[in-house]
């Protein structure tokens, strides 16, 4: 549905993000349209795969979207996030999670891939491959084609909980350059069901996993391995999960990406 407009050792010191912590701001780009470009090489060597969702209650091709990505979030090796777009509000149903936020990063993605349209529902594999979300057999196929291609060392994303806040371990691989990678967290829900009674799903009762509640970036990380505090504060809602993502600025290449499941933390 197209819109319509051998690691490093770790080191000991901890430093606290501060300042940067803020929603991730709108380009204000104008909606793209369909995509054309195709799907690129996976560049990660290891660590999760990060599958980004966009999606909407008000569009009537997304819940078998919503329903794989749903199955995919249980994958050990997977970190699922389904970012609710707010452009389908106005056909007679405003989705209750969905934001311009989300919206924008879908934006950035187009603008970074250089494509043409931004549609629902949109996958984003590690924040470099384009798909149509609902293409069981397509997204499969590219979710095995990386698992194939991954292993040697990378980057480590580990997240843990440290009392009220959050502690961040970046562990990257010898000789590796990941200057000025943008620090991400993201914050899901793991689960919501909806009664939609107007809209193209009016009459259904919708499924939706891994819904993202907030996402905002922490700043840029200087590559060398660290341990950072993240405070309390960083998380503006009570979710059920916490994940960062390391990624090149402009909505490129994710780096690596970790995640940390709140109800056991």
């Amino acid at each position: 549905m197209k819109a319509p407009v051998s690691s490093s050792p770790m080191m000991t010191t901890r430093r606290t993000i501060l300042g940067g912590i803020a929603a991730a701001g709108a380009l204000g780009l104008a909606a793209l349209a369909r995509p054309t470009r195709p799907v690129m090489a996976a560049t990660r060597r290891s660590g999760p795969i990060v599958l980004e969702l966009f999606t909407s209650q008000g569009c009537s091709s997304c819940p078998p979207a919503d329903e794989l990505l749903g199955e995919l979030a249980k994958e050990p090796d997977v970190i699922a996030l389904a970012y609710h777009v707010d452009y389908w509000n106005y056909i007679g149903w405003e989705d209750p999670f969905s934001s311009k936020e989300m919206s924008d990063r879908q934006r950035r993605y187009g603008h970074a891939m250089k494509l043409r349209t931004i549609y629902t529902p949109q996958l984003v594999i590690d924040g470099e491959a384009d798909l149509v979300g609902s293409r069981r057999s397509i997204v499969l196929q590219e979710l095995e084609r990386r698992r194939a291609q991954r292993g040697g060392p990378g980057l480590a994303v580990t997240l843990n909980r440290d009392g009220a806040d959050f502690e961040l371990l970046l562990d990257a691989e010898q000789g590796a350059d990941y200057t000025d990678a943008e620090l991400f967290l993201v914050g899901s829900d793991d689960r919501h069901v909806t009664e939609v009674p107007r809209g193209e799903n009016r009459g259904r009762t919708l499924e939706d996993f891994a819904v993202v509640r907030f996402y905002r970036s922490l700043g840029h990380w200087d590559g060398k391995a660290d341990t950072l505090r993240i405070p309390g504060s960083a998380a503006s809602m009570p979710t059920d999960r916490l994940s960062v993502l390391v990624q090149t600025p402009g909505n490129g290449p994710i780096h690596g990406a970790g995640s940390l499941d709140l109800h056991t933390a």
